[in-house]
């Protein structure tokens, strides 16, 4: 599953438009993946303690699951403020 290609944006007339608030969306999203992906890591992992390989991979899925329900849901707003930005400076 890639979180940020099945991201469902608002249909927009102008095409740059468009292209600019997917751009912003899927910024968003690998940072929120990002960001909790390293939280997650530091309130799971035990000092001292080994983690599995198995577990790092569902870890991973896990995190980008939650992610991914974040963008869907619309985000943390931050994806639509770079989408504005830069599709106002394509319609220079």
């Amino acid at each position: 599953m890639n979180s940020i290609s099945s991201i469902h944006l608002p249909t927009v007339e102008d095409p740059k438009a468009a292209k600019a608030l997917r751009a912003g969306t899927q910024f968003e999203a690998v940072l929120l993946n990002a960001v909790f992906g390293g939280l997650q890591s530091a309130f799971t992992h035990l000092p001292g303690g080994q983690r599995s390989n198995s577990r790092q991979s569902y870890d991973g899925i896990a995190m980008e699951a939650l992610t991914s329900g974040i963008s869907h849901a619309g985000g943390i707003g931050l994806g639509a403020l770079v989408g504005r930005w830069l599709a106002a400076r394509t319609k220079v």
